[in-house]
């Protein structure tokens, strides 16, 4: 065997040495895995919705007039005495009483309009019913879910959409939206006042994301 040949042995037979200790992994399989390492917001919902911040925001939540006389007197004083700033936006965790006068009902984002007991305010009191509920105030008031427990800003958005599809699919759920006026209404909840630049802060209308909706 010429001293070419022989090195072109060895090299193949290296090869073959090299290769054997190796893992070849299919595509298919590289790509599952790392689907199944991506953020699941519905998980992460599963196991802090009814345990951590449904009771949370119920435990926690203070009377809305209280609040709204507060917040009417001095945002920021009241604010910070009964809210959470979070996201540019005081954060607050309410309950109250009413007389439901008006059932809005013909966009995604249907509301009621509530007479809210213990309150001649200025403020329009509306609780979201879905079945598409806005803001962030579910995820944000209780202090429980921070942005730095996720890796992205879109896993932290994520959180928020899906507390609010359990707002609409657990505490709305199929009530019978259209009997609605006229009964009276406890609920405990969150709403958020945004701040940051903000030239005309308006406390005209307070929008809650109700955690407990009861009608009688």
């Amino acid at each position: 065997m010429n001293g070419k040949r022989a090195i072109f042995v060895l090299s193949a037979l290296l090869a073959v040495v090299l290769l054997s200790g190796c893992t070849v992994v299919p595509i298919d399989e590289v790509e599952a895995q790392a689907a199944s390492e991506e953020f699941d917001p519905v998980t992460f919902v599963d196991g802090v919705w009814g345990s951590q911040v449904q009771p949370a925001i119920v435990e926690n939540a203070r009377d809305l007039p209280t609040v709204l006389n507060a917040i009417e007197s001095d945002l920021e004083a009241g604010g910070d005495e009964y809210g959470l700033f979070v996201g540019g936006a005081y954060n607050f965790m309410v309950k109250g009483s009413g007389v439901i006068q008006e059932v809005l009902t013909e966009s995604r984002n249907g509301t009621v309009i509530v007479a809210l007991d213990d309150y001649d305010g200025p403020a329009t009191i509306i609780l979201q019913v879905g079945p598409l509920i806005r803001g962030n105030s579910t995820r944000d008031a209780t202090g429980l879910i921070e942005f730095g427990q996720f890796k992205e800003q879109t896993e932290f958005g994520q959180v928020a959409k899906e507390l609010n599809k359990r707002v609409a699919d657990d505490v709305i759920g199929d009530m019978d939206l259209t009997n609605l006026q006229g009964k009276q209404v406890d609920f405990d909840g969150t709403f958020s006042v945004s701040i940051t630049n903000q030239t005309n802060i308006d406390l005209s209308e307070i929008t809650i994301a109700p955690v407990v909706f009861a009608v009688e």
